[in-house]
């Protein structure tokens, strides 16, 4: 039987890019504020994420919810951070709880680790280090995400993806300063596929979400190991070949 996949945020590039992938390997219920271009058969939800009814009707017989919907601009205001990453987050994590659901995914950001000097490979044990409020909001999932696991059960693995890019972006360039951190929409998907799919004994994590870059500002080995994780792309041989 098919796991049932929620995924919030679903007209979205990585959600929309997922679903294209693994449109045939799972049931998908998909959610977001405004109409994607394609469903591929799956049932569509306008929903506001910071009400809490919307939300936990969504959740009912679902296995593994994607948590993706939030405000993505590092210099997002307060006003659409509180409503769209802050109370969306909890709403999404207690209507999960409330519905039994197996496991909540958690779009994190390399902005709950922002801080640290470029020149730093950046460890899952490391503090976080966020240097804009988009970050800390990052912070506070993955905080939540703890939380439910330890008093209320719900796995939850946190992803911290880097900058998530098509294969073809301008961005995979041997000028562009950060290389480092792209994690292509391909590996974006095999990331989060191997986080539906990691054990049910596997309560709680926060992994990062780079690709195979020669150079990786974010460490994956714990992504690697736990989840199974095998990215395919390096965005250096990409841009090297690229200018010929």
């Amino acid at each position: 039987m098919k796991r049932k996949l929620l995924i919030t945020g679903a007209s979205g590039r990585i959600g929309s890019f997922f679903l294209k992938t693994y449109k045939d390997d799972y049931d998908f219920v998909l959610a977001d504020k405004r109409e994607p271009t394609e469903t591929h058969g799956y049932p569509f939800h306008l929903a506001d994420l910071s009400d809490f009814a919307a939300v936990q009707a969504l959740c009912e017989g679902v296995d593994t919810v994607i948590h993706l919907g939030a405000d993505p601009r590092m210099e997002a205001s307060w006003e659409s951070l509180l409503p769209n990453n802050v109370i969306a987050t909890y709403n999404v994590f207690e209507a999960a709880r409330l519905a039994g659901c197996r496991r909540v995914i958690f779009a994190s950001s390399v902005n709950a680790v922002w801080g640290y000097p470029a020149d730093v490979q950046v460890h899952t044990e490391m503090p976080i280090f966020p240097v804009n409020l988009y970050g800390a909001t990052k912070c506070w999932g993955e905080a939540l995400g703890r939380y439910y696991s330890a008093t209320h059960g719900v796995s939850s693995i946190c992803l911290r993806f880097g900058a998530v890019q098509p294969r073809d972006s301008a961005l995979i360039d041997e000028e562009h300063p950060w290389l480092d951190i792209v994690l292509t929409w391909d590996d974006c998907a095999r990331l989060i596929a191997s986080a539906v799919n990691a054990p049910d004994s596997l309560d709680f994590g926060i992994y990062h979400g780079v690709s195979e870059n020669r150079y990786k500002r974010l460490d994956i080995s714990d992504a690697r190991r736990e989840l199974g994780y095998a990215p395919q792309d390096d965005a250096f041989a990409m841009a090297k070949e690229r200018a010929g």
